[in-house]
């Protein structure tokens, strides 16, 4: 499980609202797969504020959370949004190249309608391949506690 710490921001039913609390490396992490709460706060960015996740601990505003990712989903979920597309472009590129007399025009654009395709195939799935990468808060800690990145629980 992929873990960072966070605030609720609000609780609405099932859902949360959180701030993820940015931090960096402390060099303590395991030194082959690195740290990996620094990991998921890197795959939330920081163009928002804050993020919708799924609230099982019934945390409520102003609480500290560690929230989850587990890596399989994130795996499965990266290889869906970029392996399809890219499947796609290659598929399209291969058609306009052996349908249309091996033209490089033909070629580039057979890829570049394979890659819009892939985005619009992605939309139209049903989100059970990607639902299981939702955030979710895992554990609700005491208010004032202040924990450090390598603090975080760590599960496999």
């Amino acid at each position: 499980m992929i873990e960072t710490q966070a605030q609720v921001v609000k609780a609405e039913g099932d859902y949360a609202w959180v701030k993820i609390r940015p931090h960096t490396p402390c060099g303590s992490c395991d030194p082959e797969k690195g740290c990996k709460s620094v990991a998921i706060t890197r795959m939330f960015g920081n163009a928002q504020e804050s993020y919708r996740v799924s609230n099982p601990v019934h945390a409520q505003a102003n609480d500290l959370v560690t929230i989850g990712v587990a890596e399989r989903a994130l795996l499965s979920t990266a290889l869906w949004a970029y392996g399809l597309p890219m499947l796609l472009l290659l598929l399209g590129a291969m058609i306009g190249h052996f349908v249309t007399a091996k033209s490089e025009l033909a070629t580039l654009s057979g890829a570049v309608i394979g890659f819009i395709l892939g985005f619009f195939v992605l939309r139209l799935l049903p989100k059970t391949p990607m639902q299981p990468a939702e955030p979710a808060i895992v554990a609700k800690h005491p208010t004032g506690q202040v924990l450090k990145t390598c603090e975080l629980k760590r599960t496999h």
